[in-house]
Formats: structure tokens, sequence, C-alpha cells
């Protein structure tokens, strides 16, 4: 049973989204410029880390699928990085609205932390719906394989939808505050809430690929290091960020 550490996953989602929601309104009170509504990104991945702390130093559950999300989302996060310096500062796909982390060098800490938040949940949520959907397709079907196959297509489904979903929500309420999409000025890229097509489209696919990422589905794929799987993960999402931007920059 992972009761507490369940807890804490939903209390995080839930800060998450309030963080973002509060940078969206303050934001339009109009006094407050982006370098000091990046602060309020902070409190969220503070309480994030002292739950996750907390978790993991629990004696009576099962904490492995939390510290292994974490690393995830610190491998997926740091492979991201350069990328998103490539984006940001020479394609000008987006752009931060307050001074960057380490004198321009990349994106600022407090956003990169956000991130690795945010793969965190994904792994963590993609991982305990496989064990839930396996559960009850174990005891449906007589053939463990199709459970292990199917379960792990179902999680990697509603996972993709919710990062897909997720990520326009996020960036939709950090636009205009904390970020500008499409600052290159790339006519006919189609967009949902201000966020460009192709950013949930890429959290869709490559989160849909969770089977592929961390393999482990009876002997169908073998099972990868979560170290690995959070590379694969951020290398996913950039390629396919940047080839999503490609395409529309080339038909534009």
């Amino acid at each position: 049973m992972r009761a507490k550490t369940d807890r804490a996953i939903y209390v995080v989602t839930g800060t998450t989204l309030l963080t973002f929601l509060m940078v969206n309104r303050v934001g339009t009170i109009g006094f407050l410029d982006p370098g000091v509504l990046i602060w309020l990104l902070y409190p969220n991945v503070l309480i994030a880390a002292i739950l996750f702390f907390y978790c993991i130093l629990q004696a009576d559950e099962d904490v492995s699928l939390l510290s292994n999300s974490t690393i995830f989302g610190v491998a997926t996060v740091l492979v991201y990085v350069p990328m998103d310096w490539l984006f940001s500062r020479k394609m000008h796909l987006i752009f931060y609205l307050r001074p960057y982390f380490l004198a321009n060098l990349t994106t600022s800490i407090d956003i990169i932390l956000n991130w690795v938040v945010f793969a965190t949940l994904a792994a963590y949520f993609y991982h305990r719906l496989a064990t839930v959907f396996q559960t009850r397709l174990t005891d449906a079907t007589e053939n463990p394989r199709l459970g292990f196959i199917g379960s792990a297509a179902m999680a990697a489904g509603f996972t993709g939808v919710g990062a897909a979903i997720g990520s326009v929500v996020i960036y939709a309420l950090g636009a205009s505050r904390l970020w500008i999409w499409n600052a290159a000025q790339v006519d006919h890229i189609p967009q949902i809430a201000s966020v460009p097509v192709f950013v949930p489209l890429a959290f869709l696919i490559t989160f849909l690929l969770c089977p592929y990422l961390f393999g482990g589905i009876g002997s169908f794929l073998r099972e990868q290091h979560t170290g690995v799987a959070g590379i694969r993960c951020g290398i996913f999402i950039g390629a396919l960020q940047f080839l999503g931007f490609l395409m529309f920059y080339i038909w534009k």
C-alpha cells in the first residue's frame, strides 16, 4: 500500500495547479513584474520536496516508486534543459520574461525545478495506473503477458492525455506572465489557449511511449533503469517539439 505517498502526490498536483493559477491571476494586477512573479514558483517546489522527502523516509510503505520517479524527473529535465536553451536562445521558440539563471546560460532555476516536479508526477501516475490496471486485467484474463501489455498501454494512454492537457494548462497559465511562445513570430502555428499545438502533441506522444521508455512489460520489453527512461523522455520531448516547430516553420 502507498496511501501516504498517493496523498502526497495528489497534494503536489493540486499545489502545482494552484501555483500557476496564482501566477496568472496575480500577474493581471499589473504592478508586479515577471522578476517578482517568478518567486511564486519556489513554494511549490519546496512543498513537493518536503512531502517527497517525508514519504521516502517512511518505513511502513514501499517508497521505491516515488524515489525512482524522482530520479526519472531529474534525468528528464537534465537532458531537456540544453534543448530548451536551444529553443529559447537560438531559435526564439520561447522567450522567458525574467533574467536567466547563470548569466543567461540556461532557463531560470525555479522553472527547471518545477519541470522536475512535473516529470516526477507523470512517472508516478504511469506506474500507479499500470499497477491498478494490471491487477484488474490479470483477474479478467488468463494470459499474464496480455495483462502486462494491456495495463501498460492503458496507463500510458491516460498518462499521455493527462500530460498533454497539463502542458496546455500550465503553459497557458504562465503565458505572458512567465514566458511567451513563438517569439520568432512564425505565422500559421495552430494554438490551444495560446500554447502552440505541437507542445501538447509532444507530451502526448512521449508519454504514450511510456512502455518503451520504462520497459519491463512481461517478456516483451527489457526493463530500463529509471535514469535511462528519463534520458529517453527528455530526448523525445525536445525532439518532438523541435520537429513540430520545424514543420510549421517550413510550411508557413
